[in-house]
């Protein structure tokens, strides 16, 4: 496969295409490169593609749910879709395919596993950090604090970091990269994520929060003012078990009917 460095004015170009059908949906894209994300990974995460290669982190805002995710549940009509937000998100950004039909593009979703061994195929929340998505914060910072098991947090593989959104806080989610394999961009300058928690305390009390009391998700994902958090039908429809979400999917396609 060639590649094609691309101007700054195609590069705009590709921008307005993503924005114009992701926006009115409720998504947002940040760009990339691959290489920024490879070298903050280890080989074994790494993206297999030249390092210059456009790549853009995908984030769902509050808005989704009422924007694209109920119109999609309303069109399939169906209550047996076996994971509704995840083929939801396959329709969706597989539809860019359409649009860029001219590029080789690669949709990598969040819940893509390698296989066999069943890694993620891209770790979202450092393709946010190094996209200026949004602003990793890793668990390291309470190292040494007493965990809920009364016991010293040494190994941080056993703790979780977090990605706060500048605008959003906790409330947004990370859905995939979508990679240009066969563009490349010489003039992209990588854009920092905005660091919204300045101090040691508050980055502790968000990841204490997320690791010991993840169902409270206010505590976390309010860690700082927000400008839009998610409707009560959504919080409903993702805090509801599996086997209660039929229910409320049919309640989404009886209203609408």
């Amino acid at each position: 496969m060639s590649l094609k460095s691309i101007t700054q004015q195609e590069f705009d170009v590709i921008c307005t295409q993503l924005d114009t059908k992701l926006t009115p949906l409720g998504f947002e894209c940040y760009p990339f490169k691959v290489k920024w994300y490879n070298q903050m990974v280890s080989q074994e995460f790494h993206l297999p593609y030249d390092g210059n290669c456009l790549s853009f982190t995908i984030i769902s805002t509050p808005d989704m749910f009422e924007k694209a995710f109920i119109p999609y549940i309303q069109m399939q009509n169906s209550v047996e879709i076996k994971d509704p937000i995840n083929e939801c998100m396959k329709y969706y950004l597989n539809t860019l395919k359409e649009i860029f039909s001219g590029h080789c593009l690669e949709v990598i979703h969040d819940f893509d596993l390698q296989m066999p061994n069943r890694r993620p195929k891209v770790l979202a929340q450092t393709a946010a950090h190094v996209s200026g998505a949004a602003f990793y914060y890793s668990p390291d910072v309470i190292s040494d604090i007493r965990d809920i098991r009364g016991t010293v947090s040494s190994d941080n593989r056993r703790l979780l970091g977090y990605c706060i959104h500048p605008q959003y806080g906790g409330w947004f989610a990370i859905r995939g990269v979508l990679i240009f394999s066969d563009t490349t961009t010489e003039s992209l300058r990588q854009r920092q994520p905005r660091d919204v928690l300045q101090s040691v305390e508050l980055k502790r009390k968000l990841l204490i929060a997320f690791n010991t009391n993840w169902r409270d998700w206010s505590s976390y994902r309010d860690i700082i003012a927000v400008r839009k958090k998610y409707s009560d039908l959504q919080i409903k429809y993702f805090q509801s078990d599996a086997s209660d979400r039929k229910a409320l999917i049919k309640t989404l396609i009886d209203c609408h009917k």
